[in-house]
């Protein structure tokens, strides 16, 4: 391959990197920005913070209730 080959494909790469960055981090559609502005990632680690919670607790309960019916 070429300079020229070589260099499209760099940029083809890097603007498909810039794409995925900016719909991570960036603002969703139609957001305000104020003190409750949260973007796309931020909800993805609460959502999954929250479920990770939720699964402990579900798993806690579990195992008290296996706990009481052994002894």
């Amino acid at each position: 391959m070429g300079k020229i080959s070589n260099f499209v494909i760099g940029a083809v790469l890097g603007t498909a990197v810039g794409v995925v960055i900016n719909y991570l981090f960036g603002p969703a559609r139609d957001t305000q920005f104020n003190a409750q502005y949260r973007s796309r990632w931020d909800q993805a680690l609460e959502d999954g913070k929250q479920a990770a919670d939720e699964r402990e607790a579900e798993l806690r309960r579990q195992f008290l209730e296996a706990k009481h019916q052994q002894g």
